[in-house]
């Protein structure tokens, strides 16, 4: 018999190389310390952007002057008026102390009355401060909601889910994606742990109604009463007060505003349109048909549907975090009217299938996909806007839950080799 070919240094070396190359591209050298040390800088990069866009003399207008001016109406027993346009517009000329011309685009207030709760305290005081309280507020309950999903790892997940991109966008105009993200958090972290708590939670966001369409279909297929006997009362409670502090009138307002957001945002190509992160805005911005556009829209929810019904209705029943991870997913490919700053969530649906990992082990490419997924909306910055951004790594999170729970049906025992450090 032939003696094996001698290896020499260059053949021993080379899968040496391979592998570490493959570690590298597999993100194995990202743990915990790492991560944070990527993620404290950013988070103080984007409080200082803050500091810089809402402390100066005269702050620009972005999104959070609608909540700022809706406050001030609120506060001074006019919330009715917040939905008329003509009067918020001069009510904004007045704040930043310009024209009423300067101030022509639409930039009103088109949520539920009951939101206003969450917005007057801010409104109290100048528009510029009240624009950085307001982030760094609705920042500190997203870092909470961070940690509820994956306890136990000190102050890691809040700093590492606030250093994502979503964040930036939320930052530099004062939008709500980060309380919406962290009461989407509390709902599943809390679900099967402390179902009551996770039914306020989930009533509360109907403060943006357009992101509960699949979860009452969800509580009410799995059975879980207490969650939604919850958050049917904390909704019918924060709107009910809604009536009695503010009247029968803003709801009415709210009614039409809902007719306003869609004949200025969903009925014509405009320059918005690609802000709005949509199959339905992806199409009709491509050139679809309206018509077509909804159909393809529509067959796209219907298929995330049906994934995620799947997950949460096997027997014996889909983890925990791959549960959460895919309903957090179809709470946004579902709605046809959903923007780039609502997409601090895809962190916290990351953390769900990391807390998932830490326990069971990564999947190969499993670290970089929901890196990907978490950054994947900053592709707008260099690349340009697109609706394609969001979905696809909506996408990205519900392929590596339904990943997740095939691998945990395949070999249930022990997928990888868990890593404790990340």
């Amino acid at each position: 018999m032939r003696p094996p070919p001698r290896c020499t240094p260059e053949d021993t070396r080379l899968p040496g190389v391979v592998a570490r190359i493959l570690r590298i591209l597999d993100l194995e050298w990202l743990n915990r310390d790492r991560a944070m040390a990527i993620a404290i800088p950013l988070c103080a990069f984007y409080l200082a952007l803050l500091a810089l866009g809402t402390l100066q003399a005269t702050p620009r207008r972005v999104d959070f002057m609608a909540f700022y001016a809706a406050g001030r109406l609120a506060l001074e027993g006019q919330a009715a008026v917040a939905y008329d346009w003509a009067r918020v517009q001069l009510l904004q000329a007045d704040i930043l102390g310009v024209p009423p011309e300067q101030v022509a685009a639409f930039l009103g207030w088109v949520n539920p009355p009951h939101f206003l709760f969450f917005v007057q305290p801010f409104a109290a005081g100048d528009y510029g401060p009240g624009w950085a309280a307001w982030v760094v507020a609705t920042a500190t309950l997203f870092g909470l909601a961070a940690r509820a999903v994956l306890p136990g790892a000190g102050m890691a997940p809040s700093l590492v889910a606030l250093a994502t991109p979503g964040v930036l966008f939320v930052a530099v105009v004062g939008q709500n994606g980060l309380l919406v993200g962290a009461l989407l958090g509390w709902t599943f972290a809390w679900m099967d742990r402390r179902p009551w708590a996770a039914g306020i939670a989930l009533g509360l966001l109907t403060i943006k109604p357009q992101f509960g369409v699949i979860l009452p279909v969800l509580l009410v297929a799995t059975g879980r009463w207490r969650v939604f006997a919850a958050a049917t009362a904390t909704a019918l409670f924060v709107m009910g007060a809604a009536l009695v502090t503010y009247g029968p009138d803003p709801w009415w307002g709210f009614f039409g505003a809902l007719t306003r957001n869609e004949e200025l945002y969903l009925a014509e190509r405009t320059d918005v349109l690609p802000r709005i992160q949509s199959v339905f805005a992806l199409a009709y911005g491509l050139g679809a048909p309206r018509a077509a556009a909804w159909m393809l829209h529509g067959a796209m929810a219907a298929a995330v549907v049906g994934v995620v019904l799947r997950l949460w209705l096997r027997r014996p029943e889909a983890l925990e975090e791959v549960r959460a991870a895919a309903a957090f997913a179809a709470v946004f490919l579902v709605t046809p009217f959903t923007w780039v700053y609502d997409t601090p969530a895809l962190a916290l649906a990351a953390l769900f299938l990391v807390r998932a990992a830490m326990r069971e082990g990564f999947l190969p490419a499993e670290r970089p996909l929901l890196v990907l997924a978490c950054v994947l909306t900053q592709a707008a910055v260099v690349l340009g806007q697109s609706s394609a951004w969001a979905p696809a790594a909506w996408l990205i999170i519900l392929a590596c839950a339904w990943r997740r729970d095939r691998a945990a049906r395949v070999s249930p025992a022990r997928i990888g080799s868990p890593s404790a450090g990340t």
